[in-house]
């Protein structure tokens, strides 16, 4: 082998190695308009092995929850992920909110023109449970639809694999009567104050009893 070709195949290796190692270290920006590893062959097409689970199915404006993933068997564990939070009636899938005190395990992706809003891996060791927390954003309302896209290992992988449940997103508070500082429902009151009304209103002495 000519040493030009040996030249070649060490330029080669070392462009590969570092692309191998920036993917190690999570999913590039340029990921989160299909949420696809850019890498390896195509998607799995099996149910996948991991599940995504909302804590709560209802939140405010502003306000946060509680979103664990996981894989199915103590085994399963996934090397990488690429998570984010979308409406499901958006066909341009982009990410809403952003993601608050994230494990080590994960580091924040900047979906443009947003910020935070995405989650990646930080390295490619084995993980089999992260609890990740969402902040919604203070102007959106509807329902929201986490998805991650997981990685089993470098060249298999799960795309878009959508949350159990979806989680609205808005004014969540139920009406209740109204109550007095002591907490007494003020319709029982009105009530009684009524029957007395109606009682002295209506008496007469003839309808007295007579002894």
């Amino acid at each position: 082998m000519s040493p030009f070709a040996k030249l070649v195949i060490l330029i080669l290796l070392a462009e590969f190695s570092q692309n191998v190692d920036a993917y190690m270290r999570g999913a590039p920006p340029e990921a989160c308009a299909d949420m696809e590893p850019q890498h390896g062959p195509a998607p799995q097409t099996t149910p996948a092995p991991y599940t995504i689970t909302p804590q709560q199915n209802a939140i405010e404006q502003d306000g946060t929850v509680k979103v664990t993933i996981q894989g199915k068997s103590p085994k399963g564990g996934f090397m990488g992920f690429l998570f984010m939070a979308v409406n499901p009636e958006d066909s341009s899938s982009k990410p809403l909110g952003r993601f608050i005190n994230s494990p080590y395990q994960a580091r924040s992706v900047d979906c443009l023109p947003g910020e935070q809003n995405a989650l990646t891996h930080r390295d490619a060791k084995s993980k089999n449970n992260l609890e990740l927390t969402w902040q919604a954003p203070p102007d959106y309302q509807g329902e929201i639809e986490f998805r991650c896209t997981f990685l089993r290992d470098f060249s298999t992988f799960w795309l878009r694999v959508p949350a159990s449940t979806l989680v609205r997103v808005g004014n969540s508070v139920v009406a209740r009567p109204a109550e007095t500082s002591s907490g007494v429902s003020l319709v029982p009151m009105v009530t009684v104050f009524d029957y007395f009304v109606w009682r002295i209103w209506f008496w007469t002495p003839e309808a007295q009893p007579q002894p």
